[in-house]
C-alpha cells in the first residue's frame, strides 16, 4: 500500500522512496500507482514523497529514504554506492519548448543552432549534464518547477525550457499551448535506485519490476496518467 503523506518517518515495516517529480504531475501519479503495485509483489509498505533532487540526495546518502524512483542509467556512474534495479519502471520523452514564432528545436543536434539560453528543473541530473556539455554555445539556467521553467521562456528571460512530458501537471499543463513544442528529443528510461542498507532488495525488486512490465502495466499507466501527445 501506498501511505498517506502524514506517516510517521521510515520504520522496519515501511520502504520511504523519493522522487524529483511534483506531487501534481504526471509521472508522480504513474510513480505512485506503479509503486503501489511493485509493494503489493514484494508484499512490503511504501511511501512515496516528491523531494528537491538536492534533498532526495542527500536523504539517500544518509538513509533517511530506502531509494529513489526516477534515475536515469548513467545516475550510478556519479554513485557507485546506490544498487540499480536493473529493469527501467517509466520511460519519459524529452522537449524543448521555444515562445510562438520561434523555430522549434526536435532533436538535441538542433539545439546549438537554434537556442542560446536554456532553462531546466534544478535537480535534474541528467539535463544538467546534457546542457553543460553544449557550453559556452548554450547557457544553462537551472529553476525549482516545470512551471517556473516555461514562464522564464514566456517572459522572455531564456529562449527554451528543457523538461520531460512526464514532469508536466495541472499549472504547466496551461502553460504549454502558449509556447511551441518540437519533437521529442529523445526517450528517458528511468529506474529505481536503493541506498546502500537497501541493496539487499535489489534481486526482489527486480524480478517483481520484470514481472510488472511484463503485464503492460508501464502501458497501462502511461496511457492512464499521460495526457501529452
Amino acid at each position: 500500500m501506498i501511505l498517506p503523506a502524514h506517516s510517521p518517518a521510515q520504520g522496519p515495516d515501511t520502504l520511504i522512496f523519493g522522487t524529483t517529480h511534483e506531487r501534481n504531475s504526471f509521472a508522480y501519479a504513474y510513480s505512485t500507482e506503479y509503486l503501489q503495485q511493485l509493494c503489493a509483489e514484494i508484499r512490503q509498505r511504501c511511501l512515496l514523497q516528491s523531494l528537491p533532487g538536492r534533498r532526495g540526495a542527500a536523504m539517500l546518502a544518509d538513509g533517511s529514504i530506502a531509494g529513489e524512483l526516477g534515475r536515469v542509467r548513467d545516475y550510478k556512474e556519479k554513485h557507485p554506492e546506490y544498487q540499480r534495479v536493473e529493469e527501467p519502471f517509466i520511460t519519459l520523452r524529452t522537449f524543448m519548448f521555444t515562445r510562438t514564432g520561434w523555430s522549434p528545436v526536435n532533436n538535441w543536434a538542433e539545439v546549438t543552432a537554434k537556442v542560446n539560453t536554456v532553462s531546466y528543473q534544478r535537480g535534474v541530473y541528467y539535463y544538467q549534464k546534457r546542457l553543460e556539455a553544449l557550453q559556452p554555445r548554450v547557457q544553462p539556467h537551472d529553476v525549482q518547477t516545470v512551471a517556473a521553467c516555461l514562464q522564464m521562456v514566456l517572459n522572455g528571460r531564456d529562449q527554451a525550457c528543457l523538461f520531460d512530458d512526464g514532469a508536466i501537471g495541472a499549472d504547466s499543463k496551461t502553460l504549454l499551448p502558449q509556447g511551441m513544442l518540437g519533437q521529442p528529443l529523445d526517450e528517458l528510461q528511468l529506474y529505481i535506485y536503493l541506498g546502500r542498507d537497501y541493496a539487499v532488495l535489489a534481486p526482489s525488486i527486480t524480478d517483481a519490476v520484470r514481472r510488472l512490465n511484463a503485464h503492460g502495466l508501464k502501458t497501462r499507466l502511461r496511457k492512464k496518467h499521460f495526457t501529452l501527445p
